[in-house]
């Protein structure tokens, strides 16, 4: 259980640790190669989704407890580890854009991969089991560098009016992007943001409910402004004709850092190796505690967790696929299956415990076949179908629930 003793600056520091890491500005800026400023996609909507959390925080705060733990008060103990092994899916997604990212910098400096993944896997064991106090400190220092060195980035490949004109930009390449994926990619985010246990975290552990409230809203107004940093960087340095000879469009940042840093690249690519690090500190942290969650609470597997967690982690980020599509695919399965019957729990709405393990069931496992088709090229489905699809066999639940009352004799 999380000590309650961070004021609103370490709140917001450590909401900022678990969003503005890798996929946040490695994840952007190789979005920004192929789609200008929508690129910024995820970190605006990361943003947007810390002031929804902030009107929740005093709740949340009172509350003491995190979301598997919320519906499971309701819906019983299944429902409560169905959440909390949902919350593992999606949070390894996180975990492994972490790691693919932080692989991306480290073999921008020349470091075979197979070194780059150890090397990232051993930090974040040792990361995860630092003070969250002194986390908070650290993270917010790399953090302040790196947009530093991100700046002087942009104003070397003279970007600065891109970076002033990123509003307009977004907006209207935003406009231009296929309609259905953008949707998809916001609801998969933004529920992520105001439901994600490794955002709850922190916010459970404000010292009062003016700092969790005013943490969220510090954190959101600092995404604001440097959420189109990194996307703006790459947009210049395209322009520019600084990334002609990138072969690794992950390693798109850490590239033009390197070039645009002179004798100060390493330590810049240090820094942002660091501030990608606490995302990855934080997701380990809220994973290691839905596994205790999954084994009641009794905590006895803090380390072993840990490097379990991790080596999942290493695992998936092998995938190949793109930084925020990794993150994005996962999102979608827990989104399929917990969205309603968040709604749900929301809404006030009563359900039977048995129907909810069941929307839960339903929901990851048809979003997951989906998703499997798409992964494997079979049928030749949208990208953004899994999410419907899940939400669809999810809702389809209830509704034979109250027509077909035998369904209520069936065990789960």
């Amino acid at each position: 259980m999380l000590q309650r003793n961070l004021g609103a600056v370490h709140v917001a520091a450590l909401l900022v640790s678990a969003s503005y890491g890798v996929a946040f500005l490695l994840g952007s800026g190789e979005m920004a190669l192929h789609a200008g400023m929508a690129g910024s996609l995820y970190a605006i909507v990361t943003a947007l989704g810390m002031l929804a959390l902030a009107l929740a925080a005093p709740t949340l705060w009172r509350g003491r407890e995190l979301i598997w733990d919320v519906l499971g008060e309701r819906y019983g103990p299944v429902v409560r580890k169905l959440v909390a092994l949902l919350s593992l899916v999606w949070m390894s997604g996180v975990l492994a854009a972490q790691i693919h990212g932080g692989i991306a910098v480290l073999v921008a400096t020349g470091l075979p991969a197979t070194h780059a993944l150890a090397v990232i896997a051993a930090a974040l064991l040792v990361m995860s089991s630092i003070d969250l106090g002194m986390a908070a400190t650290l993270f917010a220092c790399c953090l302040l560098a790196m947009n530093i060195a991100l700046l002087h980035a942009l104003v070397a490949s003279h970007g600065l009016t891109v970076y002033l004109h990123a509003w307009p930009s977004f907006i209207h390449e935003t406009r231009a992007a296929p309609r259905a994926q953008t949707l998809v990619t916001i609801a998969a985010v933004g529920f992520l943001v105001f439901t994600g246990s490794d955002y709850q975290q922190f916010v459970v552990a404000a010292r009062r409910p003016r700092d969790a409230w005013l943490g969220c809203v510090l954190a959101s107004l600092f995404l604001m402004v440097t959420g189109f940093l990194p996307a703006a960087t790459v947009v210049a340095a395209v322009h520019a004709g600084k990334l002609s000879g990138l072969t690794d469009t992950a390693s798109a940042i850490p590239w033009i850092m390197l070039q645009t840093s002179g004798a100060m690249g390493s330590v810049c690519i240090g820094v942002t190796l660091l501030s990608a690090l606490g995302s990855g500190t934080a997701i380990t942290r809220a994973m290691s505690s839905a596994l205790e969650g999954l084994h009641a609470g009794d905590g006895r597997y803090g380390y072993a967790s840990r490097l379990l967690i991790v080596a999942i982690g290493c695992a998936i980020a092998t995938d190949g696929q793109a930084i925020v599509s990794t993150i994005v695919s996962l999102n979608i399965v827990y989104v399929a299956a917990v969205g309603l019957l968040f709604l749900f729990h929301e809404s006030d709405r009563q359900i039977p415990p048995r129907c909810a393990s069941a929307m839960l069931l339903s929901g990851a496992i048809v979003s997951l076949l989906v998703s499997a088709m798409n992964w494997t090229g079979i049928g030749n489905l949208p990208g953004w179908l899994p999410l419907p699809a899940g939400l669809f066999a999810s809702a389809c639940v209830p509704v034979a629930w109250q027509f077909a009352p035998f369904l209520g004799r069936v065990r789960l």
